[in-house]
């Protein structure tokens, strides 16, 4: 079992080795769909982010399938949950029910506004139970909600509070500047080539949310799945953003 700290070693290896700073957003309602874009996307990315609820045909020996598949690709598994309840409850939900997330995921998302109380309910547990490391969701990139810069700084807060079990942010931009204090990561959504407003989300270029807004991380999705050459695309991408990154 990895505490926070060293999840975020293997993480950067990962990056290193594989010169890419992806996570591709897995959103399939399908089986096969979700197996065939994790061996498309899996050479090009450090994480894979799953909504395994939307699953139509889910079974449990999909999730041995995508654990295989993360070992043979090098890439690790976050469960995009984002859960958010007292901490009983989040236990349940986390280890219990048909999808048993803390046993198999890497990393989860909880939301900031009850982080605290699910973070130290999880902390209580015996250091026998898998814990995964945590990303807070401090920012979003939907149109009209409601996070604000202080919701934001007390996100952070929470994670201070909590280091060895949260590892970084989902965030639209790297809102603590002082670095002396932390090194947690921040990951963003929300990215495509061209900047557009689509439904409720607003998208930016991996540029401007690497080098503008400073996150660490990008999360890409539907730029992907819905070009005609998404190899193509996935290698843009990667290259683009990794030198962005490591520069």
């Amino acid at each position: 079992m990895l505490n926070s700290f060293e999840l975020k070693e293997k993480l950067n290896n990962i990056i290193k080795e594989k010169k890419t700073n992806l996570c591709f957003s897995a959103d399939f309602t399908k089986s096969f769909e979700l197996i065939y874009w994790i061996e498309l996307t899996a050479p090009y990315i450090c994480i894979l982010k799953t909504h395994i609820d939307i699953l139509e045909d889910f079974e449990y020996s999909i999730i041995e399938k995508i654990k295989e598949l993360s070992i043979r690709y090098n890439f690790l598994i976050f469960e995009d949950r984002k859960f958010g309840d007292i901490g009983k409850t989040f236990e349940k939900q986390l280890y219990g029910g048909i999808y048993k997330i803390g046993l198999w995921a890497d990393i989860i998302s909880i939301h900031g506004i009850c982080a605290d109380g699910m973070l130290s309910y999880i902390n209580s547990l015996p250091n026998n139970i898998k814990k995964p490391s945590i990303l807070i969701i401090s920012q979003m990139s939907s149109i009209n909600n409601l996070i604000t810069d202080e919701y934001s700084l007390n996100c952070f807060n929470v994670a201070l509070k909590y280091k060895n079990l949260v590892l970084g942010f989902i965030s639209q931009n790297r809102f603590i500047e002082d670095m002396s204090t932390h090194k947690f990561l921040f990951i963003s959504p929300g990215i495509r080539l061209e900047k557009q407003t689509l439904l409720d989300q607003q998208y930016r270029n991996h540029k401007d949310a690497i080098l503008r807004d400073k996150n660490d991380l990008i999360i890409l999705g539907s730029c992907i799945y819905s070009d005609k050459e998404p190899k193509n695309i996935l290698s843009k991408l990667k290259n683009e953003s990794y030198n962005f990154y490591a520069n």
